[in-house]
């Protein structure tokens, strides 16, 4: 495995991952994703293949 793939596992989650944590109950999938285009997660979520990563620090902005 590169140390880029490492650096960015150990730094990021996937958004479900993240949502798990963050809320009691998870929202939606799709809910999740608007958040991430409207910009209500910051930092900014990044795109890795077909899925959404997310620092595990961010936070959920309204």
């Amino acid at each position: 495995m590169s140390v880029t793939k490492q650096t960015i596992q150990s730094r990021y989650v996937t958004l479900q991952e993240w949502a798990a944590t963050m809320f009691s109950k998870v929202p939606h999938e799709n809910t999740l994703r608007r958040w991430v285009h409207d910009g209500h997660i910051q930092p900014q979520p990044q795109k890795v293949g077909k899925s959404w990563q997310v620092k595990r620090d961010a936070r959920y902005v309204s």
